[in-house]
């Protein structure tokens, strides 16, 4: 055995219950950061990963079947689905159900449904047995609840498919449904327009009731080639008289609604990393001080700084492989903890999840931050033989003498001067490590308070996330804004800006891509800029920060954007991104996806110049639209948004908060989470300073007990140092943090699709330098009430 070899041996059997230790901590810390960094990565993937398996490109409604569709060219999958034809819904809920998004859905035959996701439960068998949209959960539907359901009768289907704005009254029969399962269907997930909600039948019900009740087909298709393969399937279905509904700009929507879910764990896990590092390299430079007595007798026996840096560097590695392995399992059993809200539903697979690529990467990155992190304590283990050899000069602190000349507490010198100074020799006390750690957890919690008082900030401030109109008033049928009431609102003096929008489908750099065309009538245009401009004329074009990504696009670009017009006809014309938005969430838009451009320029491009003109522009049916009006602030203001939503109730809505920063906020309490990963590091540090060997704090206690000093004092002393040491952690990181949580947020708004503006709160920042005084002043006081338990002598014998 090598000489490495033989003192690796000799240390592991002295301290083997603070190498253990120190391998726990490193697996608590490293644990913490692998499944957050895991969770980050499953929840970015989940949406993607359900579409890879459930997901289709085109809602396909017919009035009859269509056999051949699954046969036509571009298409990789059809499933036929029957759609009722049904009345009000009523449940023993605490919301009404919507008849409008409500609808009850069979497959023909007892088909599988393959673009359909079981959440819970099971899939149903009797007649009376349904599965359940997910998201009725969230009106008080659960397992057992009874829906009943008004069913048309099959010869009232020509009735039904006539009425306008007044239905017929079902005499079909009422179906009591009986809720056995929850499923997660692809319109389902929240983007940013009504959720399609409904229940699935079972194949009972299609032999005994549907031939009795009236219904239509609809058929679910993925493309070979998504996207890029829909102009030619809507020119090829239309021509079927088909009416081919795209579902790629809300799934985009989805996406970016997930997002900053996905967004939060990984800055979980940055910042965990930070003080993981600290936490880590702190606990190995107390453990290379607890050996540094070991370090003269082996210097003596003939071990040159080779042979100690090697034998540090090999426990190092011990402690890191043996740390890294505890991570892994860690973070496997955290796994299910993540991801949450619309993510876990989405993810097919939950449970119990071993990503390799993070997990086994992070294992390697774990052994090589702990051996990298080992090497300063190795190498300043010589040094200190060196300069004790040497008798290095003390440098003494300038606040410490000032603090004994002006007559300060003995015990508030020693602690001010054991935190300062730079001493040689054995009693030498490890403060640096100390010192780099405080700063580093300011830095993170004060980089926290900041990105923390920034997302409040936003949540409170709608026109920083699209939303700068106060009440949105639809036009459904789409013959424009009511003359009535937009003469009222020009009169009001509270109104401020009106802005007439209509919902566009485009096709931008050939992904679909849900589009507002608005034109102003009072005021500028109501929507907020990130970067650049307001489109203001043809040709320009602006989008949101998830779009721009998604067609590679920047400001400047010019892109191809294939645009319908209102009579349906295609054409593609170039367009220049003018400005950055952030997108208000209004009817298939959601935040930081979608594009907007003036009306005129939608016309233009749909319809140039020409004889034929005015049939291009002309409505092949309703067009979806609406006005933003703003309002002005105040209780004036409020008084007349209440007034509005009151008298236009059937047209007028609220602005809503977007779902992205509902999930983000309600899936994922961000500060909440980071709080809870320094107290486990704290504890776990805590575990190892009471488990390392601390000789030379317990001879200093010796050495202030003979010269008078009472427990209280030493106690005070410990303190003190603690307190000092955290006072210029505070100076040092408070900067450090606000600058560093101001470029935490800029990224996150900026991936977000908001306006980034960050906040300081001073008194957040007070609370946080004033707890952190606090808890290195509390720490401080477990080893030294331990080692205060010790007799004088026995303090004075250790060395």
């Amino acid at each position: 055995m090598t000489v490495v070899g033989m003192v690796v041996r000799a240390e592991l059997r002295r301290r083997w219950r603070s190498w253990l230790a120190l391998a726990l901590l490193v697996a608590v810390v490293g644990g913490v950061v692998l499944g957050a960094a895991a969770a980050g990565r499953r929840t970015e993937s989940a949406f993607p990963d359900y579409l890879a398996r459930y997901g289709f490109d085109v809602a396909l409604y017919t009035a009859g079947p269509l056999g051949s569709i699954a046969h036509a060219p571009g298409v990789a999958h059809a499933q036929e689905v029957i759609g009722l034809d049904n009345g009000q819904p009523t449940c023993a809920c605490t919301q009404p159900l919507s008849t409008t998004n409500f609808g009850v859905i069979t497959l023909p035959g007892g088909a599988a449904a393959p673009f359909s996701k079981l959440v819970a439960g099971r899939r149903p068998r009797a007649a009376d047995e349904v599965l359940a949209s997910y998201t009725l959960r969230s009106i008080g539907i659960h397992l057992g609840s009874v829906i009943r359901v008004p069913l048309y009768a099959a010869s009232q289907t020509q009735a039904y498919d006539d009425a306008t704005s007044v239905l017929p009254v079902p005499r079909g029969p009422t179906m009591a449904f009986t809720v056995v399962g929850f499923e997660a269907t692809e319109w389902e997930f929240p983007s940013g327009q009504p959720t399609q909600d409904g229940v699935w039948t079972s194949p009972a019900f299609d032999r005994t009731v549907l031939p009795k009740v009236a219904s239509g087909v609809v058929y679910l298709v993925r493309l070979r080639h998504g996207a890029a393969g829909l102009p030619a399937f809507d020119r090829l279905v239309t021509a079927r008289g088909a009416e081919p509904d795209n579902e790629d700009a809300s799934l985009s929507s989805v996406q970016s609604a997930i997002h900053p879910q996905a967004l939060g764990w990984w800055l979980l896990a940055g910042l965990a990393t930070v003080v993981g590092v600290a936490v880590v390299g702190q606990a190995l430079f107390r453990q290379s001080s607890a050996e540094d007595e070991d370090v003269a007798t082996l210097a003596a026996l003939g071990m040159d700084r080779r042979h100690l840096v090697a034998a540090a560097t090999v426990r190092n590695a011990a402690v890191g492989v043996v740390g890294a392995a505890g991570a892994v399992v860690v973070a496997f059993l955290l796994s299910p903890i993540a991801p949450l809200g619309e993510a876990r539903v989405a993810e097919p697979d939950t449970g119990l999840v071993f990503d390799p690529t993070v997990l086994l990467l992070g294992a390697l990155g774990v052994v090589v931050v702990v051996v990298g992190l080992g090497l300063w304590p190795a190498w300043r283990s010589w040094r200190a033989l060196v300069a004790e050899q040497g008798r290095a000069p003390t440098r003494p602190s300038v606040i410490a003498t000032r603090l004994a000349a002006a007559g300060a507490p003995p015990s508030m010198v020693v602690g001010v001067r054991s935190a300062l100074e730079r001493r040689s020799g054995g009693s030498t006390v490890p403060v640096g490590t100390a010192l780099l750690g405080t700063v580093l957890a300011v830095v993170a919690l004060v980089g926290t308070a900041v990105f923390g008082a920034s997302l409040s900030h936003l949540t409170a401030t709608p026109r920083l996330y699209g939303t700068s109109f106060g009440i949105n008033f639809t036009t459904p049928t789409g013959s424009g804004p009511d003359p009535t009431l937009l003469a009222a609102l020009r009169r009001d003096p509270t109104v401020t800006r009106i802005t007439e929008g209509y919902e566009e489908e485009l096709v931008v750099h050939g992904r679909g891509v849900a589009g507002l065309a608005g034109q102003t009538l009072r005021g500028p245009l109501l929507f907020s800029t990130v970067a650049g401009r307001l489109p203001d004329g043809d040709g320009q074009i602006a989008m949101g920060s998830v779009t721009l990504r998604q067609t590679g696009a920047h400001v400047g670009s010019v892109l191809p954007v294939t645009v319908t017009s209102p009579s349906g006809v295609r054409r593609t014309a170039a367009f220049t991104v003018v400005g950055e938005v952030a997108m208000p969430v209004l009817g298939g838009v959601a935040l930081g996806n979608g594009a907007i451009l003036t009306i005129g320029a939608y016309r233009h491009a749909a319809c140039p110049p020409g004889p034929h003109q005015a049939a291009c522009l002309t409505p092949d049916g309703p067009v979806p639209g609406g006005m933003l009006v703003g309002f002005s602030s105040g209780p004036a203001g409020r008084r007349a948004v209440a007034h509005y939503l009151r008298a236009d109730a059937n047209i007028a809505a609220s602005p809503p908060v977007p779902t992205s920063l509902v999930n983000f906020g309600e899936a994922v309490n961000f500060p909440l989470l980071f709080g809870i990963v320094l107290a486990v590091s704290g504890a776990a540090t805590l575990v190892h300073l009471l488990v390392v060997s601390v000789a030379r704090r317990r001879r200093e206690i010796g050495l202030l007990r003979a010269v008078g000093f009472v427990n209280a004092q030493v106690v005070s002393a410990f303190v003190w140092q603690a307190t000092t040491l955290a006072a210029l952690g505070i100076v040092v990181g408070v900067p450090l943090g606000i600058v560093v949580g101001q470029v935490v947020w800029t990224d996150f708004a900026g991936n977000l699709g908001v306006v980034p503006v960050s906040v300081l709160q001073a008194w957040l920042l007070a609370v946080v330098a004033a707890g952190v005084v606090v808890v290195a002043g509390v720490l401080a006081l477990p080893p030294a009430a331990v080692a205060t338990r010790l007799r004088t002598g026995e303090l004075l014998r250790m060395q």
